[in-house]
């Protein structure tokens, strides 16, 4: 065997002395990190029944409920909660001035039995309470009006809507036999 110079030997030394200095620093920030969690949940939680909790030689007291302990996924590193994208705020519509009285009838999707649907004039797919078809010389493709207090948008027309005539879309054959031909007064709609 060879023997170490003594420069070897104490460059070995220190760097053996480095790593155990850098270890019982990270126990004790992990210890402290621990202690802490437990005071905290102490202090949280007087008035609820306790149990024990052994730390290194001291006895610490901490809450049994588990549920006012923090989630933790690691030593001390508390779990992020995921964050939640908001959703746009619905827009707010108010009754604008009054556009007239128009004669109103009803469509509804092409074929219940098939289950398709065909696309809008302007390229959408019609949905129930939102969709009508109006003479666009009168109410422009994506005008809003509002009928009995509901919203809609010009999104389609048709061959027999013409002058003050709007078509409003139903979900089902039933549903637009049922509303059959009236006279509504549309609103213009005032977005807030």
């Amino acid at each position: 065997m060879k023997s170490f110079s003594g420069k070897k030997c104490i460059t070995g030394f220190l760097t053996l002395l480095c790593i155990l200095l850098l270890s019982m620093s990270a126990l004790a920030a992990e210890t402290t990190g621990k202690d802490q969690t437990v005071n905290q949940v102490q202090s949280e939680s007087s008035g609820t029944d306790h149990q024990t909790i052994q730390t290194g030689t001291e006895n610490q007291t901490a809450a049994a409920n588990t549920e006012t302990l923090p989630e933790e996924i690691g030593p001390g590193i508390k779990k992020k909660e995921p964050v939640k994208p908001e959703e746009p705020a619905a827009p707010v519509y108010e009754k604008g001035e009054s556009l007239g009285f128009f004669t109103a009838t009803a469509y509804c999707p092409n074929s219940e039995n098939t289950g398709k649907q065909g696309l809008t004039y302007s390229g959408t797919v019609p949905k129930p309470q939102h969709t009508i078809s109006a003479d666009i010389t009168i109410l422009p493709l994506g005008t809003k009006v509002m009928i009995d207090g509901i919203v809609y948008t010009v999104e389609d027309i048709g061959s027999s809507v013409k002058g003050n005539k709007v078509d409003i879309f139903f979900a089902s054959r039933a549903e637009a036999l049922d509303f059959g031909r009236q006279t509504k007064e549309l609103f213009a709609v005032i977005e807030q």
